[in-house]
């Protein structure tokens, strides 16, 4: 694994729009020469942020050190062992910026190891169950080149990402989510995305159907009262909403909405139903006031 860390960081490091844009809005601008002269400040804390943006572990990596990681699973003794070499001989790189030829040289410091080696999730291995599943998948959809074993790899890495306990419920939701929904759906990979998160967030549960209802009605919730709030504030003056002590919303309601429907396929899909609720909004009587009204009864009739 040493190894083939060294020589993919050997090959250079091109950095993404996000690292570009970092030195941009933190030193005023992206040229190779500013790289060089932040990278020979040791002193920089703003050095350190940048190089922390350089070392993170991006898919290309990913992709290129899964199949080692599925022949040879990692222990966490193994791990360790190898940020004590990296440290102890640092990995060289060059760095690459879009229209420049030559890399800017440099090395990941001792200080960035433990934490690139976390990210990457090394010892992580999918249960056995879950193993069988994916290998019996035809998983060339998620790949760009419609590759089946790249496929493979790239739903490894999410699951690796993802870093699940695998508790027994986990793992038998997983294979029927895997086995149920076409991998060639267009929003395949945002279901999954989703789905990993939401299992990371209720390890501690077995009843998944539920526990997306719940979600999927505490979205709908604010959704509705969110609604409510909006139409309210336009119908009444600033100096009304401050005295009902209305804050401004928040709420991302596209994300709310999106999430309703990644759970609806999901559920349909998986459990072969789902809870439909009524997506009027419960009629609440505001009023239009001559007068400021009492703020403790806008906010009650709000709640």
């Amino acid at each position: 694994m040493e190894a083939v860390l060294r020589r993919y960081m050997a090959d250079g490091i091109a950095l993404t729009g996000d690292v570009r844009d970092f030195m941009t809005a933190t030193f005023g601008d992206a040229s190779a020469d500013t790289l060089r002269t932040l990278l020979s400040d040791a002193s920089s804390a703003e050095r350190d942020s940048l190089l922390d943006l350089v070392f993170f572990p991006d898919q290309a990596l990913q992709l290129a050190i899964e199949p080692v990681l599925e022949c040879h699973g990692l222990t966490e003794e193994a791990v360790s062992l190898i940020a004590a070499r990296l440290k102890a001989a640092p990995v060289a790189t060059g760095l690459c910026l879009p229209g420049v030829t030559d890399l800017v040289p440099t090395v990941m410091p001792a200080f960035l190891v433990d934490a690139f080696l976390a990210r990457l999730n090394l010892p992580w291995q999918p249960a056995a169950a879950l193993s069988e599943v994916i290998t019996g998948l035809d998983t060339h959809p998620l790949s760009p080149t419609h590759d089946h074993e790249d496929g493979r790899l790239r739903l490894r890495v999410h699951l690796r990402n993802a870093g699940l306990r695998q508790t027994p419920a986990q793992v038998l939701f997983l294979g029927d989510f895997f086995e149920r929904l076409p991998l060639d759906d267009e929003d395949f990979v945002d279901k999954l995305d989703f789905m990993l998160v939401f299992l990371k967030e209720h390890e501690g549960i077995t009843n998944f159907y539920q526990a997306l209802m719940d979600r999927k009605k505490f979205l709908f919730r604010h959704l509705l009262k969110n609604r409510q709030t909006t139409e309210w504030a336009a119908r009444t003056n600033m100096e009304t909403r401050i005295m009902a002590g209305v804050r401004p919303s928040y709420f991302d309601v596209h994300a709310a909405e999106r999430s309703l429907a990644l759970i609806d396929r999901i559920a349909m899909a998986v459990f072969g139903r789902t809870e439909w609720l009524d997506g009027s909004p419960r009629s609440v009587d505001l009023g239009n006031y001559a007068e400021p009204p009492d703020p403790a009864e806008l906010v009650d009739r709000l709640s």
